[in-house]
């Protein structure tokens, strides 16, 4: 039997690959569900842009998740598909033991938010001489980082303190690894990418979970129409 740390409601990234070894689709999510008394697990099925996507049984695939600020994964075998009302299900057999990884990258979500952010260039200015906080809006968002739109450009490397704005403040620091101009015009200049490297590991997961109820949301206006 797999000995994980998951539990009810633990939000996965799944992997998926072909016969060959070549990754099929953009990373998608899901959520754990149950072991079953077979040692198979039971998943919720998993969402990609808001629609369910159909994995076939056979299928191989890497499963995801973090835990208490560390990132565990494992692969497994889809085993069938089921419907319970309007809940899809996917249940899956793990076929390696869980292993503890220390870098990856994470799904990222397509949205508009708010997002309030100063930058400097060293690591070890004060916060009082950080300057003040200035207004942009999110391109996408991740458990890793943000891409956000700004209206001044910083240089790679530099360090960004925000506030971004779900159904709660997530304030972080991270480091800018991509910078773009996007001067077309619009009321922002530029398109700016940032990893984290100091967020508290609950609003990590906050952002994991907001990222999970939001594919949720579209997936249900989907059954409305």
């Amino acid at each position: 039997m797999l000995k994980t740390k998951l539990t009810l409601g633990t939000k996965l990234e799944l992997e998926l690959y072909d016969a060959n070894g070549n990754k099929m689709v953009p990373t998608l999510i899901s959520q754990f569900e149950a072991v079953l008394p077979d040692d198979s697990m039971e998943i919720l099925s998993p969402l990609l842009e808001g629609r369910i996507f159909p994995v076939r049984r056979g299928t191989r695939m890497v499963v995801i998740y973090q835990k208490d600020g560390e990132v565990y994964k494992f692969a497994s075998e889809a085993i069938e598909r089921k419907l319970e009302g309007n809940i899809h299900y996917l249940r899956i057999r793990p076929l390696t033991e869980e292993e503890k990884i220390q870098r990856r990258y994470f799904f990222r979500f397509s949205c508009v938010r708010d997002v309030e952010y100063r930058l400097f260039a060293d690591g070890d200015t004060q916060e009082e001489e950080r300057g003040v906080f200035r207004k942009g809006v999110t391109k996408d968002i991740s458990g890793g980082g943000i891409c956000f739109w700004a209206d001044v450009k910083p240089e790679i490397g530099w360090q960004v303190e925000g506030i971004l704005r779900l159904n709660r403040d997530i304030p972080f620091i991270g480091r800018v690894v991509r910078v773009i101009d996007i001067r077309e015009g619009g009321r922002y200049n530029y398109e700016i990418g940032v990893e984290y490297t100091d967020i508290t590991n609950m609003n990590r997961e906050r952002v994991i979970s907001f990222i999970y109820e939001e594919q949720r949301k579209l997936l249900k206006r989907g059954w409305t129409k």
